[in-house]
């Protein structure tokens, strides 16, 4: 059967067929996709506007619901590489901007001549996890420890701290 027959003879009440037929099930595609209401039905609406532009009545009603089914991929598609790039705008915004000053300068004298006090391993192990960040397994690679071997490093490194801190208060 052709789509064209069941739809009738005018243009917009193929369009109204169309819609009325389909749009549930794109919505619960697009629904499933991004797993909130208002999108779902922002990108539905979507779906449909982009749909009528280019949607033609000579075509069977399975030929049809796969055409709208590749239109809602690609209006996902758009949607989800807008998100991304949104977000990653900040974090090229994070990555570029310069680190912060140091606000307390008392103490960032008294971490550096702390730090002065601690053999190399340990100093390299504290620097790189809490300064840095770095997590465990970073800084095993960054010093080619195994994660064990910091993790003991790192226990031992605070504990001398603990002691050379007590002792010079």
């Amino acid at each position: 059967m052709r789509l064209h027959q069941a739809a009738g003879a005018g243009d917009q009440e193929y369009l109204t067929w169309a819609y009325q037929t389909h749009v549930t099930p794109i919505y619960q595609y697009v629904y499933s996709r991004v797993g909130n209401r208002p999108d779902a039905e922002d990108l539905t609406s979507q779906v449909f506007m982009k749909a009528t532009s280019g949607m033609r009545t000579d075509v069977s009603v399975p030929q049809l619901r796969s055409w709208l089914y590749r239109v809602a991929q690609t209006t996902l598609t758009d949607h989800w590489r807008e998100y991304y790039a949104e977000h990653t705008g900040a974090l090229d915004e994070e990555v570029t901007r310069a680190p912060a000053a140091r606000e307390n300068a008392g103490a960032v004298q008294r971490v550096d001549s702390l730090l002065a006090t601690l053999p190399d391993n340990y100093r390299r192990v504290l620097e790189l996890r809490f300064l840095r960040g770095y997590s465990v397994r970073e800084t095993a690679r960054e010093l080619n420890l195994s994660e064990t071997n910091v993790k003991v490093l790192q226990f031992r490194a605070l504990n001398r701290a603990g002691r050379e801190r007590a002792s010079t208060s």
